[in-house]
């Protein structure tokens, strides 16, 4: 049967996969090859239109970042991530 373990193109499949789990690991990987592949190249033969400042606010890399020292430190992303890391472990010690 088409689809089963066997490719959809042809009426007898080409390739026969061990499994279907199998079938559809190898064709995510070919998707995202393609994929991958395709943004490369559509990325190295584009120009870019947008100045660098025109670009800023939309990309990471040209956005100013905004300083965190005036507020408290359960604010910060710093400060709230190593909270909740303690805490994580603190819980894992205790529960183990």
């Amino acid at each position: 049967m088409a689809g089963i373990k066997g490719g959809w193109l042809a009426a007898p499949p080409a390739h026969l996969y061990p499994s279907e789990m199998a079938q559809n690991f190898w064709t995510a990987i070919y998707a995202w090859t393609v994929c991958f592949l395709a943004t490369i190249l559509i990325s190295l033969l584009t120009r870019q239109r947008k100045s660098d400042q025109e670009l800023k606010g939309l990309v990471y890399a040209l956005t100013p970042r905004e300083r965190e020292e005036h507020l408290p430190w359960w604010k910060t992303a710093a400060g709230l991530g190593t909270f909740v890391l303690a805490v994580a472990v603190l819980l894992n010690v205790i529960f183990w």
